[in-house]
């Protein structure tokens, strides 16, 4: 079962509204807040990442995007940062 999108996610951008021609497209994105429902795209979502144009053709490292345009990544693994120990007496 997918877990829906929420803030942290990391996602990739698969389609915008250009559709699969947009200039966000491929690009990897954190999600930072949920914008609202728009009555066309549903929930949209604001995202950070680098260089993202924006629906005004701004370039910045924010832009909004509808839950149909990004794809959630798998949660990168945790690193076992544990130490072994000896538990012999010198």
């Amino acid at each position: 079962m997918n877990e829906p999108i929420k803030v942290g996610d990391q996602c990739e951008v698969i389609a915008g509204a250009l559709d699969d021609k947009g200039p966000n497209v491929g690009k990897m994105v954190t999600v930072s807040a949920l914008r609202g429902e728009h009555s066309v795209y549903g929930r949209i979502w604001q995202c950070s990442g680098d260089s993202l144009i924006t629906e005004y053709g701004a370039v910045g490292n924010r832009a909004d995007f509808a839950a149909a345009w990004l794809r959630k990544l798998p949660p990168k693994p945790l690193l076992n940062k544990t130490k072994e120990r000896s538990l012999t007496t010198e």
